[in-house]
């Protein structure tokens, strides 16, 4: 493995960003601290594509929060220069910068005073919009993070859930449609179950907007599953590898690296497959609320299931029925059997079906779109295909890079 210092980023680091059109540069971004003598940042360059997410990682105190809020200037870079798209600007306005690049962090910021609707409404007003105009793209943004602008929009941020509030604050650094989005640790104040959930929800979002993100984390397994890139920070912002998630799990470019990304490299790879790039049992046995009892148990009599999906009229999962369920009729079918739980969306990683496989009663993940409705359901030999499928596609690549290795030949 190469050692990779800051020197060689041009050669070694900026490569990866070079395929599609760059939306932020940093270069030779430096920032010193009055009275410390090494730089919290040195000389940090590299390039974010235009429509994706890179994940800023690292140990505490390796630089990378400081390097996020130089983007933005709220810490003004002690030397090098920002450039987006295609502008310089490091000297330009701040105030007038910020308005142009979403903004959400950990502790959310919405105005404890204002109603839900007044905090995603705050760059729009800033920016002059009508009334009108506001109202409505408050309540779009509101829809589209999953709050029901009727029933959120005179809310006060108390009378909200902490998940439901680090919504607002995506919607709010959305609301002027930026094409540039920073986000500092945004989900890491949250329970693991509303975090996941939040995370597949931001990339659904991503998936329709192609935001340009600059995302901050200190948890490589985040870093790996939000990232289209990751830049993994040393002390003082070096980068140690700047590269897709697949190369830095395969191919780590040091000791720093692979130390940093630890051990369980086959479970970390499951985090780098949608669900919905795997084949998804469609063919389930799924019976629906309103018909009667009997149709169902005989279907499920016919059928080579041991336990029919109950779907309700929208075609979203309710209930897993056997045939003993079928045959109780003191209990309403929805009632009856258990829960339909292990649901995912196709965007939630391998990872994420598992471990609700893991804490589900049926031993499979049941699979809907964004509006709930059933399209398929995974099961635990799915994914074990899936890590083969990686390992044997690993593999080939090593073994063609082997025999393309001039140098190989040459020690042959």
């Amino acid at each position: 493995m190469s050692d990779v210092t800051n020197s060689d980023t041009t050669s070694h680091l900026g490569e990866a960003a070079e395929p599609g059109e760059t939306m932020i540069e940093l270069q030779e971004l430096t920032k010193r601290f009055p009275g410390q003598e090494a730089p919290a940042v040195d000389r940090l360059s590299l390039k974010i594509p235009k429509g994706e997410i890179v994940v800023f990682v690292g140990p505490s105190g390796c630089g990378k929060t400081t390097s996020l809020k130089m983007i933005n200037r709220i810490i003004e870079p002690s030397s090098g220069h920002i450039i987006i798209d295609n502008e310089d600007v490091t000297t330009i306005d701040p105030n007038q910068l910020r308005r142009r690049i979403g903004y959400v962090i950990q502790q959310i910021g919405l105005f404890p005073h204002m109603r839900i609707g007044d905090n995603v409404a705050t760059v729009p007003n800033l920016l002059g919009w009508d009334k009108e105009r506001t109202r409505e793209r408050v309540d779009e943004l509101l829809d589209v993070v999953g709050l029901d602008p009727r029933t959120y929009r005179e809310r006060f941020p108390r009378e909200l859930s902490g998940g439901q509030r680090q919504r607002v604050g995506v919607a709010r650094a959305l609301a002027a449609d930026p094409p540039v989005l920073l986000m500092d640790e945004p989900f890491g104040a949250i329970d693991p179950i509303t975090r996941n959930r939040l995370q597949n929800e931001f990339l659904r979002l991503q998936g329709e907007l192609q935001k340009t993100i600059a995302f901050v984390t200190h948890d490589i397994d985040e870093a790996i599953k939000m990232g289209d890139r990751i830049a993994i920070l040393q002390e003082g912002a070096k980068l140690a590898q700047f590269a897709t998630p697949e190369e830095i799990l395969t191919n780590p470019a040091n000791e720093f690296v692979q130390d940093f990304v630890g051990t369980g490299a086959t479970l970390k790879r499951l985090k780098l497959t949608r669900v919905r790039e795997v084949e998804l049992t469609d063919d389930a046995l799924t019976g629906r609320e309103d018909e009667d009892r009997e149709t169902l148990r005989r279907r499920l009599a016919e059928s080579d299931w041991t336990a029919m999906l109950l779907l309700d009229r929208e075609e979203r999962p309710i209930r897993w029925l056997r045939t003993p369920d079928l045959r109780q009729q003191q209990r309403p079918l929805t009632e009856a059997g258990l829960p339909a739980r292990a649901i995912v969306e196709p965007q939630a990683t391998l990872s994420d079906a598992l471990e609700e496989m893991l804490l589900g009663s049926a031993g499979v993940a049941i699979v809907t779109d964004g509006r709930g409705r059933f399209q398929g359901l995974l099961d635990v030999d799915d994914i074990i295909l899936a890590i083969q499928t990686m390992r044997d596609t690993e593999a080939e690549f090593y073994r063609a890079a082997k025999l393309s290795d001039p140098d190989d030949e040459v020690s042959a």
